[in-house]
């Protein structure tokens, strides 16, 4: 028979009638959130003797939670096993089964959702004289929680999270609307004549772009582009007419010399994308505003890749620098160059330009300075970032690297 009880308003059909097909035993129940039930045919009190195993009858009902209560005075493996239709348990959690310690009241719960469950222990130590296994169904069970100062098994019910850090997965593309960007640079050969240089690995010095044009690429065909063993393709990473970040992917011709399809503002990185048996760009491959006619970058002769300290804000976007580093060194003869390298930015939209770092270095006392800033430093939506170093000494080598975060406004 089927009792009707009347639960706080809520007609609920609990307890006596189960139907047998084919030994699966079926719970005829309606459900009514926090209603739990504890059922005989996954619960039981028989004493186990050494090796041996409790294998409850799978049950298939409305629950999507079930929970397990048990104490006993020997060791044992407790397991969960669910099928999608009675017959097949395909799947058993834990996998190891959860450690039974004897004499400790244990408690572990699951989500059953739709499936068929049978409740499985294994008696791993001395004959049981006792024996409490009691299987509970429900809705919305509270996660098992423990005292500060109580110690938890390793197979101890937790709520799974991931640790992780916020940078890593900004870095791996986890995080939506914010991107990483690590700018390095060198200048090598600084002359005191010279007064300030672009920290880049370009000859000249850095004129930010006022107007989107095209950019012209140069080469040597001989040894990079169309069947070459150079650089065969390039991957570019700019600022679009709209003042937004852009990839674009251009196959190096045979000319020594191509015109990009497409326009910007400015060149935050440029890498070979493609290339010959040599594994590199054999020469160096400029990078000039195809009007103006000023550089905006350069990839050194092997390295591949860009090497500049300058970055483009995205006119969407505002940016966080909290990481900066410089080293400087002479090249060739004697002497302690003294140093200064400055910071500025170049904001596109008023067409104004901020010097906002300055730093002079004494190589005879030091000649690495790396800063963390607490706070970060803000770029704001069009900002050029870029350094010049100032040296007293000629043969003078400056190596900077900084790294930044970019958020997109909408």
């Amino acid at each position: 028979m089927v009792d009707k009880v009347n639960d706080n308003g809520n007609e609920v059909l609990r307890g006596a009638a189960e139907l047998d097909s084919g030994g699966v035993k079926y719970n005829i129940r309606t459900l009514s959130s926090g209603n739990t039930s504890a059922e005989s045919v996954n619960s039981s009190t028989n004493p186990l003797g050494i090796g041996e195993t409790f294998t409850g009858t799978g049950e298939l009902n409305g629950f999507s939670q079930v929970g397990v209560a048990l104490k006993t005075d020997a060791k044992g493996t407790l397991f969960f096993d669910f099928s999608p239709d009675g017959t097949n348990w395909d799947s058993t959690y834990p996998v190891g089964g959860f450690i039974i310690d004897d004499g400790v009241t244990e408690f572990h719960t699951a989500v059953k959702l739709g499936r068929y469950f049978r409740v499985r222990l294994v008696n791993d130590g001395t004959a049981q004289t006792y024996l409490r296994l009691n299987t509970y169904y429900g809705e919305n069970f509270v996660p098992s929680i423990a005292p500060l100062n109580q110690s938890l098994g390793i197979d101890q019910d937790a709520t799974v999270s991931r640790p992780n850090d916020f940078t890593d997965e900004v870095v791996l593309g986890r995080r939506a609307g914010v991107t990483h960007f690590a700018k390095f640079g060198y200048r090598s050969g600084l002359t005191a004549a010279n007064g300030e240089e672009t920290i880049w690995s370009s000859t000249g010095n850095f004129v930010p772009m006022t107007s989107a044009e095209t950019f012209t690429i140069t080469y040597t065909q001989a040894t990079d582009g169309l069947g070459t063993t150079g650089a065969l393709a390039l991957y570019i990473q700019y600022i679009d007419a709209n003042g937004l970040d852009a990839i674009a992917v251009h196959t190096l011709s045979n000319t020594g010399s191509d015109v990009t399809a497409f326009t910007g503002l400015g060149i935050n990185r440029v890498a070979v994308s493609s290339v010959g048996a040599a594994t590199f760009n054999t020469n160096a491959i400029s990078f000039t505003a195809t009007t103006a006619g000023t550089i905006q970058a350069g990839i050194p002769a092997t390295l591949s890749v860009t090497q500049q300290a300058i970055y483009h804000t995205d006119s969407n976007s505002d940016a966080i620098a909290k990481y900066l580093w410089f080293n400087i060194n002479k090249i060739s003869g004697g002497g302690s160059p003294r140093v200064t390298v400055k910071g500025y930015i170049y904001n596109r939209q008023f067409g104004i330009r901020f010097e906002v770092f300055r730093e002079t270095i004494d190589t005879g006392v030091e000649n690495t300075v790396s800063i963390n800033e607490p706070v970060g430093f803000k770029l704001s939506p069009t900002d050029v970032l870029y350094f010049t170093a100032d040296t007293n000494t000629n043969d003078t080598a400056v190596g900077v690297r900084f790294s930044l975060l970019e958020y997109k406004r909408n």
